[in-house]
């Protein structure tokens, strides 16, 4: 950053370029008016990353304390090394979702998201969920069906497998017949007889 004097030789030399424009502007001031938007980096203490922060907001962001100890530093020497992950974003363009064709299936081959260098499979979540949070949750509600799916696919595959144990395990009931009418393949041939025939053991 420049100091006073260099930004005062700097404003000497406009108003001597000015005045040799125009003669008549001598009591022309200029100031440099500040938004304090200029981004200053700073660095993780967790991880190292460098984080551009607008520069209002750098003295809140410096006094932040996790466990009594200074979250962020000016200092990358004093910060960890800072190691870039692996993890893409589910729309980027080398996804998995991307190349397993889940994405184009719910509508969103057309999405592409740069981040391809996510910290982990949590890193991911989050950022799907706050920066794609339309996109995420169609892709959620998309796996959340397939596992439903799946899981009952499982549930009738089992159900099938004991009904066909059951089946050869309980050996069949005699079937009777009904010396009355003649029908035949009764398991009760009593209550048959009750029921149909009014009779009384």
């Amino acid at each position: 950053m420049p100091g006073i004097a260099e930004k005062e030789r700097r404003a000497r030399d406009l108003r001597s370029q000015v005045a040799e424009l125009e003669p008549g502007l001598d009591g022309v001031i200029f100031e440099h008016i500040r938004t304090r938007r200029e981004l200053v980096t700073i660095y993780s203490m967790a991880d190292g990353e460098a984080i551009p922060v607008p520069e209002y907001m750098v003295r809140a962001v410096m006094t932040k304390t996790v466990n009594g100890e200074y979250m962020f530093t000016d200092n990358p020497a004093e910060a960890p090394e800072y190691r870039k992950g692996t993890v893409k974003c589910f729309l980027h363009a080398d996804s998995a979702e991307r190349a397993t064709g889940v994405l184009s299936e719910i509508g969103l081959a057309g999405k592409v998201c740069p981040a391809g260098s996510l910290a982990s499979v949590h890193s991911k979540r989050t950022h799907g969920e706050r920066r794609h949070g339309r996109e995420w949750a169609a892709y959620k509600e998309y796996r959340d069906n397939e596992k439903e799916a799946k899981a009952i696919a499982r549930q009738e595959k089992q159900l099938e497998a004991t009904l066909a144990l059951a089946g050869k395990a309980a050996p069949e009931a005699p079937k009777g017949t009904c010396d009355t009418c003649g029908k035949d393949g009764f398991k009760n041939v009593g209550a048959h007889k009750r029921g149909a025939h009014n009779e009384r053991a």
